[in-house]
């Protein structure tokens, strides 16, 4: 067997070149295995991978694995060179415009290494009978599927403000699925989606640079330690609320530079991803996975977790019992109608 032939037993589901800019000058980072909640601190290579995980056997060795490393190989200079150009330049100095134009020139490459992500994998195979199969069967059609990649990344760049969000103590966590995702209202009970749906309208996207810099894209009420088009920095505040929403994008693991983005976490349950089954006129069955439900503000979160409550207490209380100038049913004789 060439060397070229010979497998790659680790490989790597978030970019090498990515968890570096989470890394200490030692190249370690400190890794929360989610499951077991334990924290421990290894060498960056060594963490956010997975043995075989893009293998298949109707695809030659390694055939992924060289793709990716390939796209990094040309792509992880110009996401560095990004990086140093904000850090020579300071906030104050740089031209937004010309900075955001180069991220957004690099949108489809960003969603490939979002669509072969850990988290992404993890939801390919969930609940699945042929779990190393599917993930990776998945995980191409998105991939290769050049019109829904190029139709994303216009939604994106089209549809979405954009900034960019600094913690100058670089606390900024990184999660398995490499870019975070979460819902700026809540929409609905989808069967086939979740609120955080990236391309729907009020969500936020969480683009990783480094432990200090995070692109923002969003549509809908953003939260007001952002500034649309803005190097914006974040108090210890706020920096806890993005770590918490990068934490619930995870499902096996997320990484940071320092201890302390760890201890800033809330005591959240995560649930794992949700799976529908569908029963169409014809005959058909599908089933559809969609992601954990992630929201940024609290009354969103109240919704999501007891609509059917609420619905429920609409239909015994409200539905056709409720005429222009009724009492309140809940006892208040304000807002009656005259």
């Amino acid at each position: 067997m060439s060397k070229s032939d010979q497998i790659t037993r680790n490989q790597h589901y978030v970019s090498r070149g990515i968890q570096k800019q989470f890394a200490d000058t030692k190249k370690k980072v400190y890794e929360l295995y989610i499951e077991k909640d334990i924290l421990s601190k290894k060498d960056y290579e060594k963490t956010m991978a997975q043995n075989f995980v893009y293998e298949h056997p109707k695809l030659s060795t390694n055939y992924l694995e060289k793709l990716f490393s390939d796209i990094e190989d040309v792509y992880i200079p110009k996401i560095d060179s990004c990086i140093a150009k904000i850090e020579k330049e300071n906030l104050s100095g740089i031209n937004y415009s010309q900075f955001i134009l180069r991220v957004k020139e690099m949108l489809p490459i960003f969603m490939i290494f979002y669509f072969r992500s850990g988290a992404l994998l993890y939801e390919y195979s969930f609940s699945s009978e042929n779990p190393k199969l599917d993930r990776v069967e998945r995980m191409i059609l998105n991939i290769f599927n050049g019109r829904y990649l190029w139709g994303l990344c216009e939604t994106i760049s089209k549809f979405y403000e954009s900034a960019v969000i600094v913690d100058e103590k670089e606390r900024f966590l990184l999660s398995d699925q490499y870019i975070s995702t979460v819902a700026l209202s809540y929409k609905n009970k989808f069967s086939n989606a979740s609120n955080r749906q990236i391309g729907m309208k009020d969500t936020m996207i969480l683009l990783p640079l480094s432990a200090k810099y995070y692109v923002v894209f969003y549509h809908g009420k953003k939260p007001n330690y952002i500034s649309k088009e803005k190097f914006c920095v974040l108090d210890d505040i706020d920096v806890a609320e993005i770590n918490n929403v990068i934490y619930q994008n995870s499902y096996v693991k997320c990484i940071a530079k320092k201890q302390e983005a760890f201890d800033m976490l809330e005591k959240i349950t995560l649930y794992s991803p949700t799976k529908t089954m569908m029963l169409y006129n014809d005959g058909t069955v599908k089933d559809y996975v969609s992601k954990r439900e992630v929201f940024l503000y609290k009354n969103d979160r109240d919704m999501n977790e007891n609509s059917i409550h609420y619905i429920d207490d609409y239909i015994l209380k409200i539905k056709g019992k409720v005429g222009r100038n009724s009492k309140c049913i809940y006892g208040s004789d304000t807002g009656r109608g005259g």
